[in-house]
């Protein structure tokens, strides 16, 4: 990590390890208090409303010094390695953690995968509008989470296509075999929705003692035509399928309607 003296800092103004902590922590508290969306100065704000804690942790013109000042890559070469890797800016902090999720919590028997947007409307060439999404604009992750806690297990951005990487057919299938590496052989249960499930996928986990669940889309090839939706299926019924270590489940929620 380093800073740069460019953006704010005088040449001979140091930052003492206490000021840096205390500027994550000011990052940290304001995301579990729900303000990280907005303008971070309006927490030093002199209002009956607003928490002490803030002015008390570090001045606002300190705090915006040493964040404008952080950089988390050597960008000297940052060019260079942008050439190979989009998100080569963070690529380091982000894999040391990824790295502590795999090792600071042991998940249950339950995981799940599914995929967040993070809203921001800055520069960045991976940025994606999602109009259905409550924030539209922001960086996409992969996340693989504990289905009881929701602590998050495992992640990564979606950046695209890297420079020179050929386009993928199953990304969706890419993306949980990375995301449950960590896990391969350890016997637990994933679920997911229609965009990851497969059933190749379901199994191939299974060669890597994990099980899966999750919602099919009706184009699938595998799916017998019984099991789609048709006038004739009574609302309520459910229609079950075998193959080997394999079950498909039919259901009807109302009419003309049938959830795989």
């Amino acid at each position: 990590m380093e800073y740069d003296r460019s953006v704010g800092l005088d040449e001979k103004e140091e930052i003492t390890m206490m000021e840096l902590k205390a500027s994550i922590g000011i990052l940290l508290l304001a995301g579990l208090l729900g303000r990280s969306k907005g303008n971070l100065r309006s927490l030093w704000r002199t209002s009956p409303l607003e928490s002490p804690i803030f002015k008390a942790t570090i001045s606002r013109d300190r705090f915006d010094k040493i964040i404008s000042c952080l950089r988390f890559d050597d960008k000297r070469t940052r060019e260079e390695r942008k050439q190979a890797d989009k998100f080569t800016a963070i690529r380091e902090i982000w894999s040391d953690f990824q790295d502590k999720l795999k090792t600071c919590y042991t998940p249950g028997l339950d995981l799940t995968i599914d995929e967040q947007l993070l809203g921001f409307r800055g520069k960045c060439p991976f940025r994606q509008f999602i109009p259905k999404k409550p924030d539209k604009y922001g960086l996409k992750f992969w996340l693989c989470v504990d289905a009881e806690s929701y602590c998050v297990l495992n992640a990564f951005p979606y950046i695209g296509r890297q420079p020179g990487q050929e386009k993928q057919k199953h990304i969706g299938e890419s993306v949980v075999l990375e995301l449950l590496k960590p896990f391969y052989g350890s016997n637990r249960n994933v679920t997911m929705d229609n965009f990851f499930t497969s059933v190749p996928l379901a199994k191939n986990l299974q060669t890597k003692n994990l099980t899966l669940i999750g919602t099919l889309r009706k184009n699938k090839p595998e799916i017998p035509i019984e099991f789609l939706s048709n006038k004739t299926r009574e609302v309520g019924s459910s229609l079950f399928g075998f193959e080997d270590n394999l079950t498909l489940v039919s259901f009807v929620p109302k009419n003309n309607k049938a959830v795989l």
